[in-house]
């Protein structure tokens, strides 16, 4: 078993220890102080709240389309958010190899 976790734990580290991953970390960190960026943040969260229990309100799509595309302008914001969508396609990649791994190894 701990050769199990040894392994996981060098994947982890893997994934830690890339360039996207450092880039998220150092990003998130600036970004703590944009005020812009953590106001938008909070109004979207907000407003898909209540997107969500207005059934789906079309005006609050377009309102809250128009929140996220504001944000996606701010470079810091679009620069964090490309690499933490790469840091997931590793975790997906590590994690759809596992289950065709196992799923391989039980259905043989």
């Amino acid at each position: 078993m701990e050769e199990l976790y040894n392994s996981l734990e060098e994947v982890i580290h893997t994934i830690q220890s890339s360039q996207e991953y450092q880039k998220c970390i150092s990003l998130k960190e600036q970004m703590k102080d944009n005020e812009k960026v953590n106001s938008l943040i909070n109004t979207i969260k907000k407003t898909q709240k209540e997107y969500v229990k207005s059934s789906y309100d079309k005006e609050l799509k377009k309102t809250l389309d128009s929140l996220e595309e504001e944000l996606y302008s701010i470079p810091i914001y679009h620069i964090y958010n490309d690499n933490l969508e790469k840091v997931n396609e590793m975790i997906e990649y590590v994690k759809e190899h596992l289950n065709d791994y196992f799923n391989h190894l039980l259905n043989q």
